[in-house]
């Protein structure tokens, strides 16, 4: 903290929108959470473990490559790696080429769970999205990838990533 700002007041942020936000999301998360919890109830993963199998799925990634494309720091993925390992999802080695690396690939098994489990096809969300115009969908999908990066950004900071 400065020294000019210690003293000096600021003035109200005004947080309405901002609420607003939160309570849109919270809602969205609502009619979400029942696809979320049958994924975790038939494949015994989350969500999160998911979105890192679906990056193994055109062949072999480093784990720093998979960990920038989802928004995790390293030791996050690290943790989301091994449970998946344990399952039988996934396969870790050391990259011959560069030995600093380690090569993920997704194993027979983990294949199967990402095309046996369309978390939300048919889902009303899945509907609805549809049913949106061209112009809605690709706005919604630059503000909700804003608000998610600015997210993932203040997270990275306040944690030191």
């Amino acid at each position: 903290m400065t020294k000019e700002s210690v003293g000096t007041p600021r003035p109200p942020e005004d947080t309405s929108g901002a609420r607003d936000v939160i309570h849109v999301i919270g809602d969205l998360v609502s009619v979400l959470e029942p696809q979320l919890l049958e994924v975790w109830r038939s494949t015994g993963m989350t969500f999160s473990q998911r979105r890192v199998l679906r990056q193994l799925r055109d062949g072999p990634r480093s784990a720093g490559d998979v960990a920038a494309s989802v928004g995790i720091s390293a030791p996050t993925l690290t943790r989301q790696l091994s449970k998946l390992e344990e399952h039988g999802y996934l396969t870790r080695a050391v990259d011959t080429a560069d030995r600093r690396k380690v090569l993920v690939e997704l194993t027979g098994e983990g294949r199967r769970v990402l095309t046996g489990h369309r978390v939300f096809a048919g889902s009303p969300i899945a509907r609805a999205a549809r049913d949106l115009t061209a112009s809605q969908r690709q706005a919604l999908i630059e503000n909700l990838g804003l608000l998610v990066n600015l997210a993932r950004d203040m997270d990275a900071v306040e944690n030191g990533v």
